[in-house]
């Protein structure tokens, strides 16, 4: 039994040193495996790179192949690639690009069968032999002595020796430029600039010659010198006087208009003549002509002191007036002067012609002057309002928040009313600033009345004395108040101008009168009834009866071409009379004159509409505001808040349009400003509306121009707001768009909110 154990155990243990053997052959293996596995990851890995890298270089080479054969194959200059044979010959051409066969009239194929000797233009043979003494390399033969050579060995031989000699050339100086002729297919010649280039590909010589065509070259040069040739003869024959000067202001040549108008025989007496220093060059610009500077000017030559002071010699006599325009030509290349070009036309025949005009060009730069004083006008309301704005939205949300008992709440309502009033004098100036008139309105003369006579106490000297007389406190008109401001200047200053020497009494008085049906016989014009009636007096020396009866002609005028247009009283006659009234002046010499304007008039202005802020229209909804005043955009965002909207307010309007194409569908209203940097209100609406049709826009704006308002409805705009905003037109306006939209707030349009916008959209 010992022994079976012992054997059992032999065995056992040569079981167990045969797994360990096997155990320790696999390990082995498998780590052999493992490394075979990760060197076959890696080797496929660079296998993959380098296909990325070949098709990458394959990529690039097909997108090289593609701009060489745009570009070779879309040049307008003609490309000849071409081999050089052992016997240093052009060979047979390699490449050519469309240009060159286009411009030749070959095909491509027929084309690489030629060679450059083909293309180029040569004198052909003739049919008589030439006896001559020949030195001919012909291969490796020579051949010296007498020998007749027919025309066409000849002009093979000069060929074969203008190629060899273009490629030597071309050897040693590795390029060439140089003019050709080459012929067509047809056998039309034109010429031609060579560029060729010798390099090497794949160890053999080549050359490359880039050939532009100079027909268009060739015609600009005929044209030029036909341009020189017209110059030539327009410059004798120009009817305006030509002088030319060199560098150093020395006479080249004159034509003969310029002598003619001098009076003068030829060129030489006219080199006397010092075109750039004479007494008859203004002093202001002699130092621009010193300087070299280009100028123009008006000299008026008396030709008697010319000639006894020996300026000139000339044949002329008495004072003519030229324009001389003298003109600097510059520099040249190494910046010396080029040279001086004088033009001279007589306009002696011109001035009378101009001084009839000068009245004309008075009265333009008036209108001028006025229209840049409107644009200035429009300007300042357009802040003004911008400036109200808050005003006005802050003091109303403050009235909101306090008692109707407390002091403080009728001190604000008192803010309100003047800023109401800041915004109608905002709203003068704008009708101001407009080139149309606006309708005319109840309104009161007695204000402007004041406003233009300050403005006349700070314009007149002290010497005339002021006076304002107010009897009536019914001075209510219907009219425009640019008009009336206008009526008032214009005889305050005609009244300051009658006074303008000897001062005296300007005197403004201002009653009303009741016109019955007895009294029309003294105003057959003017219908019965109430009447304002301003008579505006001076001190000065008055008119004789036929002036009087002048007076309102449009330019009649007793002053100066310097002091008036006699536009003044004639423009006050038409805004009288379109106002349906009537003025007329009493007068006489030596006693001054009455100036007095008759206007129908009202008994008292209409009231004012009263705002209860209680009624505001209230409602709900997301609304975007839009304006770069982060002020207004500030107030705004409470008032909106405070009537129930849920406002998203940004000041940029290109900001306000990426938040809109994010999710058109987010607002249920847009407010916008109109006049913004970068992006106009009207361009921001455009754009919203065209993402999304229905949404309702109101726009904003502090100087409405009439072209603004009729894009706006066009586009599509719900509303149009002037600024100040007035916190219950804002509301309105939002419950207004709203309800277009079946979205009102909390109380509903009544007819007269209906038919306000419906007006609104007629504008």
């Amino acid at each position: 039994m010992p022994d079976v154990f012992l054997a059992l155990a032999l065995l056992l243990m040569m079981l167990a040193a045969a797994i360990g053997g096997l155990f320790v052959a696999y390990r082995k293996l498998y780590h052999r495996l493992q490394r075979l596995k990760t060197e076959l990851s890696v080797r496929k890995m660079e296998i993959t790179d380098e296909q990325d890298a070949r098709k990458q270089a394959e990529a690039s080479l097909r997108r090289a192949n593609e701009w060489n054969r745009i570009i070779f194959g879309n040049t307008r200059d003609m490309f000849l690639i071409f081999g050089i044979t052992p016997e240093g010959m052009p060979g047979r051409f390699i490449r050519v690009n469309n240009a060159a066969c286009h411009k030749l009239e070959y095909h491509e194929e027929k084309l690489l069968e030629m060679t450059p000797l083909d293309i180029e233009y040569q004198s052909g043979p003739g049919s008589s032999a030439i006896p001559q003494y020949s030195r001919r390399h012909d291969l490796e033969t020579t051949v010296e002595g007498l020998a007749t050579l027919s025309n066409d060995d000849v002009f093979r031989y000069e060929n074969t020796l203008k190629g060899r000699r273009f490629i030597r050339n071309l050897l040693s100086k590795k390029q060439l430029v140089y003019e050709d002729e080459f012929v067509t297919s047809a056998g039309r010649r034109f010429p031609v600039e060579v560029n060729a280039q010798y390099f090497e590909m794949f160890g053999e010589p080549m050359a490359m010659c880039v050939v532009r065509d100079l027909t268009e070259h060739r015609r600009a040069e005929r044209a030029l010198r036909e341009s020189e040739r017209r110059f030539r003869g327009f410059f004798s024959f120009s009817p305006i006087g030509v002088a030319i000067y060199d560098g150093e202001r020395q006479l080249v040549d004159v034509n003969r208009a310029c002598l003619r108008m001098y009076g003068v025989p030829d060129v030489q007496a006219f080199a006397r003549y010092d075109m750039f220093k004479n007494p008859y060059v203004e002093k202001g610009l002699q130092a621009k002509i010193e300087r070299g500077e280009s100028v123009r000017y008006e000299a008026n030559i008396d030709f008697d002191h010319a000639r006894s002071s020996g300026l000139l010699i000339t044949s002329r006599s008495g004072k003519a007036y030229f324009d001389i325009l003298l003109t600097n030509l510059g520099a040249t290349a190494d910046f010396k002067p080029e040279g001086y070009l004088v033009q001279v036309q007589d306009i002696t025949g011109r001035r009378d012609a101009e001084e009839a005009l000068l009245q004309s060009e008075r009265q333009l730069r008036q209108a001028q002057k006025m229209e840049a004083v409107g644009t200035l006008a429009g300007g300042i309301a357009h802040d003004f309002n911008n400036m109200l704005t808050p005003i006005l939205g802050y003091t109303e949300m403050a009235i909101d928040r306090i008692r109707s008992e407390n002091r403080a709440r009728g001190y604000l309502e008192e803010v309100v009313k003047a800023s109401l009033r800041a915004k109608e004098l905002a709203n003068q100036i704008l009708t101001f600033s407009r080139r149309s008139e606006r309708q005319g309105k109840p309104m009161s003369v007695a204000p402007i009345l004041k406003e233009v006579l300050a403005l006349q106490r700070a314009a007149l000297p002290a010497s005339i004395e002021i006076r304002r007389v107010i009897r009536t406190e019914r001075d209510v008109v219907v009219a425009n108040p640019t008009q009336i401001h206008q009526v008032l200047m214009n005889l305050c200053a005609n009244a300051a101008h009658a006074m303008r020497h000897r001062g005296g009494l300007l005197e403004v008085v201002m009653t009303d009168f009741v016109l019955g049906s007895r009294s029309t016989s003294e105003f057959s014009n003017l219908q019965p009834g109430r009447y304002l009636r301003i008579s505006v007096k001076d001190t000065g020396m008055g008119m004789d009866g036929e002036t009087a009866e002048r007076i309102f002609e449009p330019f009649f005028t007793t002053k100066r071409r310097d002091e008036g247009t006699g536009m003044g009283l004639a423009v006050v006659h038409g805004i009288v009379t379109a106002l349906k009234g009537a003025i007329t002046v009493d007068t006489a010499v030596g006693e001054g004159s009455v100036f007095h304007v008759i206007l129908p008039a009202l008994e008292s202005l209409p009231e004012e509409e009263r705002v209860d802020i209680g009624d505001l229209p209230k409602g709900t909804g997301r609304i975007l505001f839009v304006d770069d005043e982060p002020e207004i955009a500030a107030m705004e965002a409470e008032m909106l808040a405070s009537l129930g909207y849920e406002p998203v307010v940004v000041t940029r309007g290109a900001e306000a349009l990426a938040l809109f194409e994010k999710d058109p569908s987010a607002f249920d209203l847009v407010i916008t400003d109109q006049v913004m940097p970068n992006m106009a209100g009207t361009e921001l609406a455009e754009r919203m509306l065209a993402l999304r049709r229905d949404i309702p826009i109101i726009l904003c704006t502090g100087f409405s121009e009439r072209i603004a308002e009729r894009q706006a409805w066009a586009l599509g705009i719900a509303d149009i707001l002037l600024k100040p905003v007035i916190r219950h037109d804002l509301a309105k306006a939002i419950h207004r768009a709203l309800a277009a939209k079946g979205k009102a707030g909390n109380l509903p349009l009544n007819s007269s909110d209906t038919d306000s916008a419906a007006q609104r959209r007629r504008v």
